[in-house]
């Protein structure tokens, strides 16, 4: 079996593991991993920030989809705190994704796949250059901090913009339930990996992070 038969066959697996958690372990697993990332995202972007930045401390974040970890609580706080928030849409024809600056949840509309999306009107953030933080969504993760994403590649290429750009990239960690952690992800060259993972009942970091 290839690589690309086997991320096929452990998206499956990863999806039917990661739909078996109950809705009672759900909402105490999310709750513990809320608490981990406003910690994260707390000392990460509002610890080091300038009175005088131009811009404030931004995160680029995802909307949930089935299963997933449902991060919307985090998007709630970064408003609160001033943190500002994008979230990504696909642009089908060019395979890419526009970054749009969301304030409330009145700039979101059920989009493809019922997932909620920004509407076209919101504005988009063209200047990659701003972001803080990338909150990465995914199915399976291990402790070398490789990612099984969903297939499409759009996160592979959207972190390759910034070394395209002459940009470092933003710290990039994903928010996953302790189930969807695995000894070994299937990887390919250009698979990119995360540099934090925060389960319910951890948080690690690469080392040069």
């Amino acid at each position: 079996m290839n690589i690309r038969e086997r991320k096929i066959e452990l998206r499956k697996e990863m999806e039917e593991l990661r739909s078996s958690i109950t809705a009672e372990e759900r909402e105490e697993k999310q709750l513990r991993i809320h608490e981990r990332m406003t910690k994260l995202c707390s000392d990460r972007l509002l610890g080091t920030q300038g009175q005088e930045a131009s811009v404030p401390p931004t995160i680029m974040t995802y909307m949930p989809f089935r299963s997933e970890l449902d991060v919307a609580p985090l998007m709630e706080w970064c408003w609160q705190q001033g943190i500002r928030v994008l979230v990504p849409k696909v642009v089908a024809d060019t395979k890419t994704m526009n970054l749009h600056i969301i304030r409330a949840y009145e700039d979101l509309e059920s989009g493809a796949w019922g997932i909620r999306e920004p509407h076209d009107d919101v504005p988009i953030e063209h200047d990659l250059s701003t972001i803080s933080l990338i909150l990465v969504p995914g199915l399976a993760f291990d402790m070398d901090f490789g990612r099984l994403g969903y297939g499409g590649g759009f996160y592979d290429r959207f972190m390759q913009l910034f070394a395209a750009r002459g940009l470092m990239r933003p710290f990039a960690v994903a928010a996953a339930f302790d189930k969807q952690l695995i000894p070994a992800v299937p990887s390919s060259w250009h698979d990119f990996r995360v540099d934090g993972i925060v389960t319910e009942s951890k948080m690690v970091f690469r080392s040069e992070t």
